[in-house]
């Protein structure tokens, strides 16, 4: 699944109009079931938690930026990198 390499990949989460840090994201090459925990995000505000269900069917309208099958809107963010 698309969605599971852009988590895994990412520093930070957009979520609702807000930005929270990746605290874990599963490995896209484990063996999973529809209640394992494939995504754990924290904020000031609160935190997410998303399982292979909630992002099953995600459907990719951007890069790195995914509409659930909920109708929420999730995007993965790097910061930048300078050489």
């Amino acid at each position: 699944m698309n969605i599971l390499n852009a988590m895994y990949d990412s520093k930070f989460v957009h979520f609702n109009g807000h930005m929270l840090v990746n605290r874990y994201a599963v490995d896209p090459d484990d063996i999973l079931v529809a209640d394992d925990i494939v995504l754990e995000a924290t904020a000031d505000e609160g935190s997410l938690e998303l399982t292979l269900d909630d992002v099953r069917d995600a459907e990719e309208i951007a890069p790195c930026v995914f509409r659930l099958r909920s109708g929420e809107v999730i995007g993965f963010l790097n910061p930048p990198t300078y050489h």
